[in-house]
């Protein structure tokens, strides 16, 4: 009978997203994911199989969490139309602050890995899916109350802010104060004017 478990995965997941985000897939080493884990490689292992499984887990609860946030951030408006102004105010704000050499894990993992393997490929486009979905209830919410304009569908509306949203992490990286990033994100708010 083998040993039970004595780590909880999911914490063990979020600091292997730390790990991956911070470092990149292909620099990470194993020795690095036992260390900043506080697991064993058997035991990673064992748990979620090798590397490449760890990190598909890792962008999987990394679009999870990235999706609750977004909610979250609609929620702190009075209006949808208020909440997906602070989304976007915050996400061009993260763009141009301090943490913004990380970028997005998404997107860094777009270009970094996603070209070579179509899963991850695939995992990625998921993600970004799972994104827009998060934003596309408020939306509809705003367009119902008339606070947005209704004539962009809501789907294909929630679909360009995501890509806009990534587009402007991946500026930020090299640009911290970008006035590409502020033009963009001024751009980004006329979408959500009225009729």
């Amino acid at each position: 009978m083998g040993r039970p478990k004595s780590f909880d995965e999911d914490a063990v997941l979020d600091r292997a997203i730390e790990q991956f985000w911070t470092t990149g897939y292909n620099a990470l080493s194993v020795r690095d994911l036992e260390s900043g884990t506080g697991v064993l490689k058997g035991s990673l292992y064992a748990a979620f199989g090798d590397k490449r499984a760890l990190f598909l887990a890792a962008l999987r609860r990394y679009a999870d969490q990235s999706a609750d946030q977004i909610r979250e951030l609609l929620a702190q408006g009075q209006t949808p139309r208020d909440g997906l102004e602070h989304y976007l105010r915050v996400r061009g704000k993260e763009c141009t602050g301090p943490t913004r050499t990380r970028g997005c894990l998404l997107a860094n993992t777009a270009a970094e890995v996603a070209p070579h393997d179509a899963e991850v490929r695939a995992v990625v486009g998921q993600a970004f899916d799972k994104l827009a979905d998060a934003l596309v209830p408020a939306i509809r919410a705003a367009q119902a109350q008339r606070l947005i304009s209704r004539r962009h569908d809501a789907k294909e509306l929630a679909a360009h802010l995501i890509v806009l949203v990534q587009g402007m992490t991946v500026v930020g990286k090299t640009e911290p104060d970008s006035a590409l990033i502020r033009s963009t994100l001024r751009f980004a708010l006329t979408l959500l004017d009225p009729d």
